[in-house]
């Protein structure tokens, strides 16, 4: 329960890193589409986060994007990535509150999905399972959210 509640914490402290990242740039020039599907209604916005180390995974992104909800799904893209590991975190923010809301006991409320459709037991999921690479010029992934 403690792990549930740092979890919940955890992705609320993203969302936060989200908006003062998202205005950082790169030097090369890979791109990265994010489809995020299952979203269950237009209310809201959906925060996108994207990782590139492990050691910053669910503390630090690298780079993030707010957008408004749509049930027929949405779209992200990061441009200009140097060709590298990354990872991405998302949530669902159902009452456009900035944040990812969760119960007494520290267990999310509001829809989250990791690349890969990555679980994890009793918290996020790892950077390990969520880990994909991208190189070359244009890479897209598909994401269903819970």
């Amino acid at each position: 329960m403690i792990q549930s509640y740092k979890f919940a914490a955890t992705l609320a402290a993203v969302t936060t890193s989200l908006i003062v990242s998202s205005a950082s740039t790169f030097a090369s020039a890979s791109e990265l589409t994010v489809e995020v599907q299952g979203i269950a209604s237009d209310k809201g916005d959906v925060y996108v986060a994207l990782y590139d180390k492990a050691e910053k995974w669910m503390k630090a992104s690298l780079s993030g994007v707010k957008v408004a909800a749509k049930k027929s799904g949405v779209f992200v893209t990061f441009k200009d990535l140097p060709d590298g590991i990354y990872a991405i975190s998302l949530y669902h923010d159902e009452n456009s509150n900035g944040k990812m809301d969760s119960n007494v006991i520290g267990i999310p409320t509001e829809p989250y999905a990791f690349s890969n459709d990555a679980a994890g037991n009793f918290g996020p999921a790892s950077f390990e399972q969520a880990k994909f690479r991208v190189d070359g010029e244009k890479k897209n992934i598909v994401i269903n959210i819970k």
